[in-house]
């Protein structure tokens, strides 16, 4: 399952971290998409402890798809 994806055949979210349900009334939740703060720590500390990373370096031509043109350089400020 990829991580962006979430949720179950019912519709119910599932935390990330530990995979409990999150139910629908939750969505304003202040640890969306986890379901407490443990979890959330416990997910940003995977992140600066390395276990989450992108497995292939990123090229030249990775990092042009990603910016958007800047039309704005030409023009004086007003």
């Amino acid at each position: 399952m990829r991580r962006g994806r979430l949720k179950t055949v019912t519709g119910i979210r599932l935390c990330p971290t530990c995979k409990r349900s999150i139910p629908p009334e939750a969505a304003s939740a202040p640890f969306r998409p986890f379901c407490s703060q443990r979890c959330k720590m416990a997910d940003l500390g995977s992140w600066l402890d390395g276990a989450f990373r992108i497995s292939c370096s990123i090229s030249e031509e990775d990092l042009d798809q990603g910016v958007a043109p800047n039309q704005d350089e030409t023009d004086e400020p007003q």
